[in-house]
């Protein structure tokens, strides 16, 4: 299925029929308005894992692929077979959903997925190009056609040249084999409850820009391009990759660790955070620092991290605050980065958050 485009700013309509943007620094799902949606950059996953896999001495695959698992379960239910056609999906050909999940992917830009093989309760063979996480993209493709056939699967996958070729083998389905899946569902759907503050979000406040005025989509998308021939989406300026995607995988996997190694994993993020974007910020020339945290600003409302309500900065400094904000150990840890990247100089970071739609902010230089 194609990426249908709006006349006016050229971005996927899909953003805009499929998705809710209310101008306060959140995207809905518009089915499921407990799904928060962010656009950030593709590589910071495949970093911030392996860095806490160091730093905790644990092997993150096994997490990441029961969350990815279960949080595709949820999104199938609520995103693609929801109502009736949950009653249609057993009488639909699974090339129909594959075609309907490899558009998906190309809109969250996971990368482009190509059917190779189809047999019927048997075997299905597919070729992925520029897959941002192999995990993500096989689990839940896995788990998508699982729910088609009603069976359980075998998943392998190879690299050959620029491609990854993945296979997967259909078997019938034990009995109770789903406990574990609902275990982590649970999981997965407060860490959704949670990130969309329940719902009890703060409205618009500020300066929402302009909007296409045929489509509704903030402006600042028109930054980004969906390239469908390789399912990414990047910014037009320099040409580093981004995702579209939920937070309540991250949060759910990063709950599992704590309650698994004990320790308190949420400094861990900031600091990881952190150094990510200080790294990434590298070369970027910066003309004047309220120019830096304006943009900044811009970005957070459009991409889903939250609205900033207001700002102040100077030589050493910066007072930030935030309304729907996005998992704050993570917002903070962005913000700080940039400050770093302006300031030359380390930062000491205080923040507290007097309510749940609130996070209030504040920066000083070392």
């Amino acid at each position: 299925m194609a990426l249908h485009r709006c006349r006016k700013c050229g971005l996927p309509l899909r953003l805009s029929k499929g998705y809710v943007w209310p101008g306060n620094g959140v995207i809905l799902a518009r089915n499921d308005p407990t799904m928060r949606m962010v656009i950030f950059e593709a590589d910071y996953y495949a970093h911030i894992w392996s860095e806490l896999e160091e730093r905790l001495g644990v092997n993150i695959s096994n997490t990441m692929i029961r969350g990815q698992h279960a949080a595709n379960q949820d999104y199938m239910e609520n995103h693609i077979i929801y109502g009736w056609r949950k009653f249609a999906l057993r009488h639909l050909s699974t090339r129909v959903m594959f075609k309907r999940i490899a558009s998906e992917l190309t809109l969250f830009g996971f990368g482009s997925l190509e059917l190779l093989a189809y047999r019927r309760g048997k075997l299905l063979v597919m070729k992925a190009r520029h897959p941002f996480d192999i995990i993500s993209l096989a689990w839940g493709t896995k788990g998508v056609v699982e729910f088609a056939e009603d069976m359980d699967s075998e998943l392998a996958w190879r690299n050959e040249g620029e491609v990854t070729i993945l296979s997967i083998q259909f078997q019938p389905r034990e009995q109770g084999a789903e406990t574990l899946d609902l275990e982590e569902m649970r999981y997965v759907r407060e860490a959704k409850r949670d990130l969309s503050l329940a719902g009890r979000l703060s409205p618009p406040q500020g300066d929402r820009g302009e909007p296409c005025p045929s489509c509704g989509l903030p402006a600042a998308l028109t930054e980004l391009e969906w390239r469908e021939d390789e399912g990414t989406i990047r910014r037009r300026d320099s040409g580093k990759r981004y995702i579209f995607t939920s937070g309540h995988i991250f949060l759910a996997i990063i709950r599992d660790l704590e309650r698994k190694t004990g320790r308190d994993i949420e400094s861990m993020v900031m600091e990881i955070t952190r150094d990510y974007h200080l790294r990434g910020l590298q070369g970027i020339p910066i003309r004047s620092r309220n120019g830096a945290y304006r943009a900044a600003a811009r970005y957070l409302l459009a991409g889903g991290f939250g609205e900033v309500k207001s700002y102040s900065c100077g030589e050493g400094y910066l007072e930030m605050t935030i309304a729907n904000p996005f998992y704050i150990p993570r917002l903070v840890g962005r913000i700080a980065g940039l400050f770093e990247y302006v300031e030359k100089q380390e930062a000491d970071v205080r923040y507290h958050s007097p309510e749940p739609q609130v996070l209030e902010l504040e920066i000083r230089a070392t």
